[in-house]
């Protein structure tokens, strides 16, 4: 509405067909719409009818164990909006910790988000990871080449939830949620950075490095003031917290059309290939068995 209104102050010959309400879209599904003729009402209530005990009977049937009400402390957001929709489990931390670290890796996180890993394993990971969180199991399509799985909304409103912000991961330079950097279990940590060493991690003899741009408008910023990338830092303290050393860079500078964009590297030096072997740090078999050829 606010944008129509803009619309009229440059035409103000421009007037709404008609102002609908909040649910028009709903009645028009139920076939119940003022657009339909007089004598179709009683088949449009009826219809309607039919699909509310439809659906009313479908609600009763899911699983009682796909219900439940997420702390609002687990989430680092001011406001937190009403969490009734969600459908995550509290004693499904881990995998919910994986979930978040695949979609701060592979993933871009939208309103339906997407999942892009090259590796097939990492595709029927994610899968599994999703069945057992949201209860379905999406499809993986080939895409220009690449493994691809689109996802629901529910889950673009669990990220929203949890503090991760929508948009482009280099220029919202999201933070790790609260309810892994502020948990002092291992198990938690160690998911989360499973999910996003698969992804992101470069297996060598060198190390292990993960590199991560951040993006921002240069006319507010210049190469020398830039964001630091906040899943870099973080990971680096995670690391920390489980003996693994490891040292952080600022690599390449450039500039994209109106944004300066900087790249944020991590390495793990090949002496620590055996601690990162122990905890498991990875769970692609091609990265593991790099790591395990390198030692």
């Amino acid at each position: 509405m606010s944008f129509f209104v803009k619309l009229q102050t440059l035409n103000p010959q421009l007037y709404p067909i008609e102002i609908a309400d909040t649910f028009w879209g709903q009645r028009k599904g139920g076939l119940i719409s003022r657009r339909l003729p007089q004598r179709h009402d009683a088949i449009a209530t009826s219809r309607s009818t039919e699909l509310l005990s439809r659906f009313s009977e479908r609600y009763e049937n899911v699983r009682v164990d796909h219900t439940f009400s997420l702390d609002p402390s687990a989430m680092s957001v001011s406001n937190p909006v009403s969490l009734v929709s969600t459908s995550l489990l509290v004693e499904h931390k881990p995998a919910l910790a994986e979930f978040v670290g695949r979609m701060l890796g592979d993933g871009s996180p939208i309103i339906a988000p997407t999942y892009s890993a090259s590796e097939i394993e990492s595709q029927k990971r994610m899968q599994s990871l999703v069945e057992e969180l949201f209860g379905y199991c999406p499809e993986i399509k080939i895409s220009k080449g690449n493994y691809r799985i689109q996802l629901r909304r529910i889950c673009g409103h669990t990220l929203k939830l949890l503090g991760i912000p929508l948009g482009r991961k280099s220029v919202t330079n999201p933070a790790v949620p609260s309810f892994i950097m502020e948990c002092n279990e291992p198990t938690i940590w160690l998911s989360f950075l499973r999910g996003i060493f698969d992804d992101e991690a470069y297996v060598s003899e060198r190390g292990i490095e993960i590199g991560l741009a951040v993006r921002q408008l240069a006319l507010l910023s210049s190469f020398d003031n830039l964001s630091r990338s906040r899943i870099i830092d973080q990971v680096a303290e995670l690391l920390n917290k489980l003996g693994i050393q490891q040292v952080r860079r600022k690599g390449q500078t450039y500039q994209v059309g109106q944004t300066n964009v900087i790249c944020w590297f991590l390495r793990i030096s090949r002496r620590e290939f055996r601690k990162a072997r122990d905890l498991g740090l990875f769970l692609l078999p091609q990265k593991l068995e790099k790591l395990k050829g390198a030692m």
